[in-house]
């Protein structure tokens, strides 16, 4: 690009301004939309209630079984590619989400995981990896709620 002159004032001025409209555009597209905060979140929750079909249950082989299988597989492993893959369709915005933030969720889920597998194998608490799912359903919901606000608060602030 050839440059007639040197930039004014007014010009340098006017430029920051564009900066500052392409960055709150971005940052208003770099958010996930509702359906992806509520899909990882019933990611996350079937993953729980997978588990709750079979944990202390002494029957293999049941339908129960299978269907904790299913609920496993689409929470772990095809629902959150689908959802990412549906989420950069539908912002037109590719973004590590997950590159900070992640230890708490991690702590948070994991802790539910392993305090629901408790009650219920060793306690003979019915249900309460249903009622752990129910609690990780609202704390990844959150979660991604939080990394929304980080990931536009950034873009604004140009970091």
């Amino acid at each position: 690009m050839e440059s007639s002159g040197s930039p004014t004032p007014d010009d340098a001025l006017a430029l920051l301004r564009d900066v500052d409209t392409a960055r709150e555009s971005l940052a208003g597209r770099v958010g996930s939309p509702w359906w992806y905060r509520l899909g990882a979140a019933l990611s996350t929750a079937s993953m729980f209630v997978g588990m709750g079909l079979v944990v202390g249950r002494p029957a293999a082989g049941s339908d129960a079984e299978s269907a904790s299988t299913l609920l496993v597989v689409l929470g772990a492993c095809v629902a959150p590619a689908v959802l990412m893959y549906c989420l950069h369709r539908a912002t037109g915005v590719a973004v590590d989400r997950y590159v900070h933030g992640m230890l708490p969720w991690y702590l948070q889920v994991f802790g539910l995981l392993a305090l629901g597998f408790v009650l219920q194998a060793f306690l003979d608490v019915p249900l309460a990896l249903v009622a752990a799912g129910a609690v990780a359903f609202v704390v990844t919901y959150d979660r991604e709620r939080r990394i929304d606000a980080r990931l536009r608060a950034q873009v604004v602030a140009g970091t």
